[in-house]
């Protein structure tokens, strides 16, 4: 794997958890207008149409299948960190794992994670490179 290949094989977390954070929030508004739909309907006997059941149940339909999909995306998270988690132990390197860490799996930017780190960007540009090059023979053996 070239380092620009494992550097976009990384990432596959980052976005795997933004994509879990979009579906929650997708999941929270439907949720909030399926139980809406719920609460306008209450205590309207009379004169209820079914196209206000068939819109309740609608509603209810799609959030079961989003939260669904919900569960599905939360699990491919856990198990590309796992993957990440894995590949970064191999290192055997602490202040590489650290680096790959903050940037992989905590999701820092170069610029917080030298922050949090104490260096400089070039130098957590400079450790990302070494551990992928790492990785790169670690592959190669």
């Amino acid at each position: 794997m070239t380092i620009g290949e494992r550097y976009i094989w990384f990432k596959r977390a980052f976005y795997a958890d933004k994509k879990l954070k979009a579906l929650g929030a997708l999941v929270q508004q439907l949720r909030e207008r399926a139980t809406g739909l719920v609460r306008a309907s209450e205590g309207n006997d009379k004169g209820k149409s079914s196209t206000s059941k068939n819109g309740t149940e609608s509603a209810y339909m799609q959030l079961a299948e989003v939260e669904a999909q919900y569960e599905e995306s939360r699990a491919e998270a856990v198990k590309i960190s796992d993957e990440i988690w894995q590949v970064i132990k191999s290192l055997h390197d602490d202040e590489l794992e650290a680096v790959l860490i903050n940037r992989y799996l905590n999701y820092m930017t170069i610029e917080k994670a030298a922050e949090f780190m104490g260096y400089s960007v070039a130098t957590v540009k400079r450790k990302t490179k070494e551990a992928f090059q790492k990785l790169s023979r670690n592959d190669l053996e």
